[in-house]
């Protein structure tokens, strides 16, 4: 990955405390022409990418979605992303990866990620919110007086006006032509999304959204054209292939964190979706 600039921080592997917040990576960069973020996923993470000049493209779980400066755009838990820079005006952009165990944060964080299912319904603009971003970086970087205190409230302070941005109706996020069963399959895919490492059957679904399965399971298949075992597999296999490419955890972690009976199914359909056995991929 060749950029203009880059400060980045991360803290993935012991994120930094402040109170029922956890910051995980936080910083900046300026891409040049040919700039390419690969592919990742944060398992548990909510990010936000502030784009302060340029232009260039974000995609989130395979679905392109332009970027310019003013925008700010949120990636849920388990969504893949990957960001393409502009040629003749390189992106800029900050960027804050966090959690929270605030219960009234995280489920109203939660409820944005049903809603705003869909790449495209995730940008939105807060002029606060880059000014804050930039101060936080300064101030991580600093030893003043009451610095812990000032990103505490920092922190909150962006958390609260990227949940202000998506209050509302839901007929003022969705778009217009989103007819019912569209909506309901949003709602369906995000359940499956956020709940990748728990769930392990597909009806607890239609316990959760108060439906009968035999209902979902049509509605999802009629709109989607896929069933929803195989959106369930190929997201599991999708968070499974970003694991192994992080490699910061064995395949057999993997296996289990994704409710695989054993090692060998998890490798029999990993193959059968990537052509080779996780080993391999590994290796490759």
């Amino acid at each position: 990955m060749s950029v203009y600039y880059h400060l980045e921080k991360n803290f993935f592997s012991e994120p930094l405390e402040f109170e029922d917040i956890f910051v995980a990576q936080i910083g900046r960069m300026y891409c040049n022409r040919d700039t390419v973020i690969d592919e990742h996923m944060h398992t548990v993470l909510y990010e936000l990418t502030v784009v302060t000049g340029g232009k260039g493209t974000v995609i989130i779980n395979g679905t392109p979605v332009p970027l310019e400066r003013g925008d700010i755009h949120i990636t849920f838990p388990c969504d893949t992303h990957k960001i393409i820079t502009d040629k003749e005006n390189p992106l800029k952009f900050d960027f804050l990866a966090f959690t929270t165990t605030d219960e009234e944060f995280a489920s109203e964080l939660l409820k944005i990620s049903e809603r705003c299912h869909s790449p495209e319904l995730r940008i939105f603009h807060d002029e606060r919110i880059p000014p804050f971003i930039s101060n936080a970086i300064s101030e991580l970087n600093s030893e003043n007086a009451y610095k812990h205190q000032l990103l505490l409230a920092i922190f909150k302070e962006i958390i609260i006006y990227t949940i202000r941005s998506f209050l509302g109706e839901p007929s003022k996020i969705q778009p217009d032509n989103l007819d019912r069963a569209e909506v309901l399959c949003q709602r369906i895919m995000n359940y499956i999304d956020t709940h990748i490492y728990s769930l392990v059957n597909l009806k607890e679904i239609a316990t959760a959204m108060d439906y009968s399965y035999g209902y979902l399971s049509n509605i999802f298949k009629n709109t989607t054209g896929s069933t929803l075992m195989e959106y369930f597999v190929n997201k599991k296999l999708d968070v499974a292939r970003l694991l192994i490419l992080e490699g910061k955890i064995k395949i057999s972690e993997i296996s289990d964190m994704l409710n695989y009976s054993t090692q060998n199914a998890f490798s029999k359909a990993f193959k059968k979706r990537f052509g080779v056995s996780p080993k391999k991929y590994k290796e490759k």
